[in-house]
């Protein structure tokens, strides 16, 4: 009975659609039905059941144009309806109340009476033509068809799945006949928002700061629903990678503006959500699953075929996040939409999925002095996102240790193996002993969970030896459109320098301090030449003093 009612459908719905053909003659009584693939993203089976058949009538054979003019007349039952089958104890004659087909065909003309034919014929409905594969020029054909009204459709469940959709038709053949499908395939585009401009981007080039929020959207397509008279499904699937923690709890967790306008948002009342966690290459992340009840929106006035409807919600990019440069340093946001896309039956087919990054950044620093190059250690540097720190305020023990910790970024250094310094979010901060403001530099260190900001680096205390820098090293992040194929990848600058650093990796440099001279050699030279200038200044100013003494008696 479940395939009845589908087969009831698909024929109502059928008797109901006209469908806009172009039609050519041949004169022959073997026709052919040739269904456009053009637009076509999977392949297609189609089958034709014959309902009606009759003998062929053309009033003007010599014009092979006029194919309009040709008429079926004594109708029969076609090939495709089982005429020995009984259903619910009836045989097909006695279901249509002892009428002949040509009497069912004459009264066949309204919708109410299509309903009626529908219902009656779905269950009779059996052999058909298929289709073969796509021909050279990529449509289907269907062949060998004698004249007469045929049902033309996608084979049931040959769709489930694919971003396409099931097509039906009813049509005269007296010809052969060309047809395009007629259906809509919603469309769904993931987007992030750049936190420095406000942008909305499907190229996923925005940067974030670990603990950061990240602002995602879903730019979905509203499709006609008229011909689908048993719902609409329309259910977007949501998958985060693991440096991603998910802050949809509930439907009240999503924006969903209609038309991209925030003042016009679609009511809760129309979604429902489902969350969860699942496993993702033996990684378990967040994941939800948002069913927007379109067909029942529609029917309110709330929306229209053809809008668009921006689903907005957020993340926090945590402390599993990957970093750029020590890895692939992509947080991932995946979607795709599941959509109805049969609708003389039951079928769903799904949009390609759609996938945007959030970023964090990596930076290898190493320590050199400023003549020799040579690596140093024992360097002190604290993190800041101001320029404007004084290192005197911060009153720092004789370990370079800040007491005043005011607007310095807290680092992690409980996992060397990712990277020995890591920014933290305030709940790791609260919640962990591997906190630190402090970061000894050496020879390549690696420090990560940077966005696309200016970070400053102020030296706490230097190597020993060496003089403290009396300015911050200014570290910029900029991220680029295809950092994904890294075609052309992120960089950082360095201070006001142009110079782009694509690896990441940059060195501050440290200036010995003065030295004194010891006994010996030319310090004790510049010690004779530095006495001998003072005794003869000291006889100078004597001379001097008694002149004017004289002066003055």
């Amino acid at each position: 009975m479940k395939k009845t009612g589908k087969i009831f459908s698909l024929v109502m719905a059928l008797l109901i659609v006209v469908l806009s053909l172009s039609v050519m003659a041949l004169a022959a009584d073997s026709y052919t039905i040739t269904i456009k693939g053009d637009n076509s993203t999977a392949d297609h089976t189609y089958e034709a059941y014959q309902i009606f058949a009759g003998d062929l009538h053309d009033p003007s054979p010599a014009k092979e144009e006029a194919i309009q003019d040709k008429v079926l007349s004594n109708i029969v039952w076609g090939s495709g309806v089982n005429q020995e089958l009984a259903v619910n104890g009836k045989t097909l004659t006695e279901t249509f109340d002892g009428k002949t087909a040509a009497q069912v065909a004459e009264d066949l003309k309204g919708i109410a009476d299509a309903r009626a034919f529908a219902k009656k014929i779905a269950p009779f409905l059996s052999s058909h033509t298929d289709s073969t594969g796509k021909n050279d020029a990529g449509n289907y054909v269907i062949t060998g068809l004698a004249a007469g009204y045929y049902l033309v459709k996608d084979q049931d469940n040959s769709l489930t799945g694919e971003n396409d959709f099931y097509t039906a038709y009813m049509m005269k053949v007296v010809g052969n006949v060309q047809a395009t499908p007629k259906g809509e395939k919603p469309a769904l585009k993931k987007q992030i928002k750049n936190n420095n401009t406000g942008m909305w981007s499907e190229t996923g080039n925005a940067a974030f700061q670990l603990g950061d929020t990240v602002s995602f959207r879903m730019v979905v397509t509203v499709p006609d629903t008229s011909r689908y008279t048993d719902g609409y499904i329309y259910k977007i699937y949501d998958t985060m990678t693991e440096g991603l923690t998910s802050n949809v709890k509930t439907v009240e967790d999503f924006s969903i503006e209609i038309k991209n306008d925030p003042n016009n948002k679609l009511d809760s009342k129309y979604c429902s959500l489902v969350t969860s966690k699942i496993m993702v290459d033996g990684k378990e992340v967040d994941h939800f699953e948002l069913s927007i009840d379109i067909k029942q929106a529609i029917a309110d006035g709330v929306i229209e075929a053809g809008n668009d409807l921006c689903v907005n919600y957020t993340a926090v990019l945590n402390d599993k996040a990957d970093f750029y440069i020590i890895g692939e340093g992509k947080n991932t946001n995946t979607a795709y939409l599941e959509y109805s896309n049969n609708p003389n039956g039951e079928g769903t087919g799904k949009t390609p999925e759609s996938s945007v990054h959030a970023w964090t950044f990596a930076m290898i620093v190493s320590k050199i002095d400023g003549t020799t190059k040579a690596p140093l250690t024992g360097a002190k540097f604290v993190l800041s996102r101001r320029a404007d720190l004084k290192v005197s305020d911060m009153q720092c023990d004789e370990n370079g240790n800040p007491t005043v910790k005011t607007d310095l970024l807290p680092m992690y250094t409980g996992d060397s193996a990712r990277a020995p310094y890591e920014l933290v979010t305030a709940e790791k901060v609260a919640a962990d002993n591997n906190i630190t403001y402090t970061a000894e530099l050496g020879d390549g260190i690696v420090f990560a969970g940077f966005g696309e900001f200016t970070y400053y680096l102020y030296e706490t205390k230097a190597p020993g030896g060496y003089n403290l820098l009396s300015e911050p090293v200014a570290v910029t992040f900029h991220c680029s459109d295809t950092m994904d194929a890294r075609l052309d990848p992120a960089y950082i600058t360095i201070n006001d320098s142009a110079n782009q650093i694509t690896s990441m990796h940059f060195e501050i440099e440290n200036k010995s301090g003065a030295t004194l001279p010891e006994t010996g050699g030319i310090g004790t030279t510049l010690f004779y030449v530095i006495g001998g200038l003072l005794v003869v200044g000291a006889g100078v100013l004597l001379v001097t003093k008694k002149r004017m003494g004289k002066a003055e008696n």
